[in-house]
């Protein structure tokens, strides 16, 4: 039995997402991520923001032609802010 939605991960921009726990350092500029791109269903990524300031954001965008909940990309906006997100089906991420 190996369980992987424990892990947790420091990233920096560009990187891509890991399942499980995903954080970022503290930002005073703009960040981007990428889901994984094998993704299988139920998979579930958690992604946890630094101390945003000077209007930085975290862009996080799903491959090539997934979605997240029907969008090429959502933005993490506030200091510290977090999302999860479940791969459910082909295709499609979905925030939870």
């Amino acid at each position: 039995l190996a369980v992987q939605g424990n892990a947790v991960a420091l990233k920096a921009d560009g990187n891509t997402l890991a399942e499980g726990y995903n954080y970022f350092a503290d930002a005073s500029s703009n960040l981007s991520a990428s889901l994984p791109a094998a993704a299988s269903v139920g998979d579930v990524v958690h992604v946890k923001a630094g101390n945003l300031t000077n209007d930085a954001t975290l862009k996080i965008m799903p491959y090539a032609a997934q979605t997240i909940d029907g969008e090429a990309n959502i933005s993490l906006e506030s200091p510290f802010a977090a999302v999860s997100l479940v791969y459910v089906v082909s295709g499609s991420w979905r925030i939870v």
